[in-house]
């Protein structure tokens, strides 16, 4: 099968949650034996702007790639903000200039698609238009409750201006997330959470479909890097921000308190200067920014925590750690979205005092179920992706509507 995907950032390298599941997943579209062509968007400043090499790595596991950048202009920010209801800020943003369309859709003609995959809602108006020339099946790929998640962003942001920015961003988008879903021939949502809630609104077509940890995909590290308790997570988002403020200020001290020598370690991308100098500053506390993986610190670790209070979907760095054999402390957004017998595999407390507890808890007595941290793994497996394409290739001419 020849699949497009359509994602509104570079997924590469697979950093963070949503870069992660989106290459991940093209990974394993290619070693179940299908053809992939990425059709992205990507910032060409700023720390996420593409790094030498980075194209030709991705070139290297896809078929065919059509890369563009953002395009700022104050004619396009005025045109974003007058059609804001109809198209919302993100997804009229990645509407590529007239000259960029054209070469897109002639490549997109070239490689033919047989199904079109719809990484979230921001691409959505370019995947309408290549579905309009070209009707194949659509399938959705829901990240979050896009609107809900972007205005918990905005209560978890410190500073107002972002606070305004979050929620401009999020104007017309509910209307537009389950305009699209209406419109897909199905739509794989990352959280039976999220799941339930399009489906009291009248989604039927919608399956769960579990992100791939990397260990889905490769064998555990060879050398893993040792550390007491610790935490990963992106740092630029508000919500894993203030989740290392909770562990580092309040629940820390009361570990320390019993367990004097005990350290934990920050492994995240992207800290602003204030939230490096503080972590920096602290004792007990370690930090590694910007590595290049991640498993040798997650295998190394004696206990695994996440300190995340807000959020939407499915965080990537749970199910990463279900890969590992250490004990899982978490706040209960952590498991929100997993099944039942995944949660059982996690100590779930939103207290800083029933926090600190299991963490001394877990760093005396390290127990795990093994063999049963191993059957709730098969949850994230390729057979999963390999079910989510299941029917699509026999009726590739009966294009969606189906909601």
């Amino acid at each position: 099968m020849r699949i497009l995907v359509c994602a509104a950032y570079l997924p590469f390298p697979p950093k963070g949650g949503g870069r992660a599941d989106i290459w991940r997943r093209i990974e394993g579209f290619v070693e179940l034996g299908h053809s992939v062509m990425l059709l992205h968007q990507y910032d060409p400043n700023g720390s996420l702007a593409p790094r030498e090499g980075d194209f030709a790595a991705m070139d290297q596991v896809l078929t065919a790639r059509f890369s563009y950048p953002i395009e700022r202009s104050a004619r396009r920010t005025i045109r974003q903000l007058v059609g804001q209801f109809h198209t919302p800020w993100h997804a009229a943003k990645a509407l590529p200039d007239t000259h960029v369309a054209e070469d897109l859709r002639r490549q997109v003609r070239d490689f033919a698609p047989d199904v079109i995959w719809l990484d979230g809602p921001w691409l959505g108006e370019v995947a309408r238009g290549i579905r309009h020339e070209r009707p194949v099946p659509l399938l959705y790929r829901s990240h979050n409750i896009e609107h809900l998640y972007l205005r918990r962003q905005a209560r978890a942001s410190p500073r107002w201006r972002n606070k305004v920015a979050w929620h401009v961003i999020t104007l017309g988008l509910r209307r537009y997330e389950l305009g699209l879903m209406r419109e897909s021939t199905r739509v794989l949502d990352i959280s039976l959470d999220d799941l339930a809630f399009w489906s009291a609104r009248g989604v039927s077509s919608i399956e769960w479909l579990p992100p791939l940890p990397e260990l889905a995909l490769t064998g555990d590290p060879i050398t893993p890097i040792p550390s007491d308790v610790l935490f990963v997570g992106g740092l630029r988002l508000p919500n894993n921000v203030a989740g290392v403020h909770w562990l580092v200020d309040d629940v820390w001290p009361r570990v320390r308190a019993r367990l004097p020598d005990a350290t934990v370690t920050v492994v995240g991308s992207g800290p602003d200067r204030e939230l490096r100098t503080h972590l920096e500053s602290m004792d007990g506390v370690r930090t590694a920014f910007d590595v290049p993986t991640i498993p040798p610190y997650l295998f190394g670790a004696r206990v695994l925590v996440n300190p995340v209070h807000t959020g939407s979907g499915v965080q990537l760095k749970m199910l990463d750690m279900l890969m590992t054999r250490a004990p899982i402390v978490t706040r209960s957004q952590g498991v929100r979205g997993l099944p039942s017998d995944v949660v059982a595999q996690c100590e779930v407390h939103d207290s800083a005092e029933a926090f600190a507890d299991a963490v001394v808890q877990r760093l005396s007595e390290p127990r795990v179920d093994l063999d049963s941290r191993e059957a709730v793994r098969r949850h994230f497996t390729l057979a999963s992706l390999e079910g989510a394409l299941r029917g699509i290739d026999t009726n590739l001419e009966d294009g969606g509507d189906r909601v």
